[in-house]
């Protein structure tokens, strides 16, 4: 039987804000919302939280039996599994992400590689231009004797 946030805490005479809490905390499996949108908490849920929410009622004058020792120690070893249920989910998202995580480096690290070699060959080719543009104007200057003479000619095509 599924129960509402409020009606559990009723239940368990604790605040609203503490269900919510542990609710929140659980694995994705055992959240879950109804038709409206509401968080409905499900038996197995309700368990899960019952148990860390819930304060051992025995007094000092109470003595456990052999009854309540054995379903404490079931109840213990289905929270533990819960755990490392939940444990393993954890690690295997954040496996997941990390994966993830290198892919993005990897391809980040090749683009910024190709970046700068096409930045040292862009300033490779402007070396050679004004190398050529300095030849190409030291061979101008009027200095130069063969390139005066062939400055007074010019040619024109006619067609």
């Amino acid at each position: 039987m599924s129960k509402t946030i409020k009606e559990l805490a009723d239940e368990l005479n604790v605040s609203k804000q503490t269900i919510q809490y542990h609710y929140q905390r659980l694995p994705a499996k055992y959240r879950q919302k109804d038709s409206v949108g509401k968080n409905i908490i499900n038996a197995e849920s309700a368990r899960i939280i019952r148990s860390k929410v819930a304060k051992p009622l025995a007094t000092n004058n109470h003595q456990n039996t052999d009854k309540e020792v054995v379903k404490s120690d079931k109840d213990d070893n289905r929270v533990i599994a819960d755990l490392k249920l939940a444990m393993a989910e954890i690690k295997a998202d954040r496996d997941k992400q990390l994966a993830t995580k290198d892919r993005q480096i990897d391809n980040l690290t090749k683009l910024l590689d190709q970046s700068q070699q096409l930045q040292l060959m862009a300033e490779q080719k402007l070396a050679q231009h004004q190398a050529l543009s300095t030849t190409a104007s030291s061979a101008e200057s009027p200095d130069n004797p063969t390139t005066s003479t062939k400055s007074k000619h010019k040619w024109w095509p006619f067609g």
